[in-house]
């Protein structure tokens, strides 16, 4: 999995291309943790390119982008229904703050 990091500011965006799955989970780890402490959890994560996720991709956004301090809900944007759905089945979906731009999401860090 190819994972993009594009600092926006004193936020980074992290965009993941390709399905979020336990075969992936290590390569998506490798890509967004040093964005995640370098920016102290100031992170949106896009998910434009992201088709499907299992529950291992689940638990892992969870647990990189829910461990900081400064996050009250691990912030995503741009899910398509396909990821909505396997969220909303596992009810993780109330436990991020989704957007369906990475522009609101942005500026949801400047409230």
């Amino acid at each position: 999995m190819k994972v993009e990091v594009a600092p926006q500011g004193s936020v980074t965006v992290i965009i993941p291309h390709g399905p979020l799955t336990s075969d992936e989970d290590e390569d998506f780890r490798r890509g967004a943790a040093p964005a995640l402490a370098e920016r102290h959890g100031r992170v949106v994560a896009d998910m434009t390119d992201v088709p499907y996720l299992d529950s291992r991709g689940i638990e892992t956004l969870l647990e990189l982008f829910g461990a900081s301090s400064f996050l009250l809900r691990p912030i995503v944007a741009c899910l398509n229904e396909t990821c909505r759905d396997a969220l909303d089945l596992t009810d993780v979906l109330p436990k991020l703050a989704v957007f369906d731009t990475v522009e609101s999401a942005l500026r949801s860090y400047s409230k």
